[in-house]
């Protein structure tokens, strides 16, 4: 006499497997993908991601392992290029500029800065930029111009403006994206605390995305994603035919 199967095609360990490694691709090209979109962007930077097994425990199943995410950002000096703009800065080094927004300080390696109706700094958005905590105001009425010393203080019509604040934290790789090239610190980061990093004045910084790297990567991830789509189906077909054949006779 045949012996019942039970079969459990949802919980198969290696088709679950395999579903886990297609969300791995998925959340790969989609951050890979947005790399992509912003390899113009000033100051952008590129993110990483990586995965990390636990063991989970079941109610009348085995323990198995799952994958947690990781995402960390790469913090690697973009290329710093000439622009000629006195409000363009760029940060050489660790380190971020502080910004003010509705929702509290946020932090920025894009120095595109201009000023708004107050004179004040301020970011694409509007957001005023930080200097001793408080917006930075540049009001030139001479025409002698403003400059920016090499240690980040600012300098009207020759006279001192105050210095803009650069900062950075413990792990700034666990800074949390918060939109608009701005970031967020997490349990992870640490606050912030004071560096000592030169300013340029007259310059910014690229993305550092390296654009061909980026398209191999793309490349490479989709024909990993068509190997594992291609797992599942077979999967699928054996889980079909298994539960076609259970309990029939010779």
């Amino acid at each position: 006499m045949d012996i019942p199967v039970r079969v459990h095609p949802y919980t198969r360990l290696g088709q679950m497997e395999a579903l886990e490694g297609l969300r791995i691709l998925e959340r790969r090209m989609e951050v890979l993908s947005n790399d992509m979109a912003n390899v113009d962007t000033v100051g952008f930077k590129k993110q990483r991601v990586t995965f990390e097994e636990y063991l989970l425990s079941q109610p009348r199943d085995p323990a198995r392992a799952a994958k947690g995410e990781v995402v960390k950002t790469d913090f690697s000096q973009g290329t710093i290029h000439k622009t000629g703009n006195p409000l363009d800065l760029a940060i050489e080094g660790e380190g971020f500029f502080v910004v003010q927004t509705p929702a509290g300080k946020r932090y920025t390696r894009a120095g595109n800065f201009t000023l708004d109706a107050r004179h004040q700094l301020v970011t694409q958005q509007g957001y005023p930029v930080l200097g001793g905590g408080a917006p930075i105001v540049l009001e030139d009425t001479t025409g002698k111009g403003i400059w920016l010393s090499i240690d980040g203080r600012f300098y009207v019509d020759e006279t001192d403006a105050g210095q803009i604040d650069v900062v950075t934290f413990e792990d700034p790789g666990r800074l949390e994206k918060a939109g608009a090239n701005l970031y967020v610190p997490t349990d992870y980061s640490g606050p912030e605390m004071p560096v000592q990093s030169s300013v340029r004045q007259g310059y910014l910084e690229d993305s550092n995305v390296n654009p061909v790297e980026a398209m191999v990567g793309l490349i490479d991830l989709y024909r990993a994603y068509e190997a594992e789509q291609k797992a599942v189906q077979i999967m699928d077909q054996l889980d079909g035919r298994a539960a076609n054949d259970v309990g029939k006779t010779g």
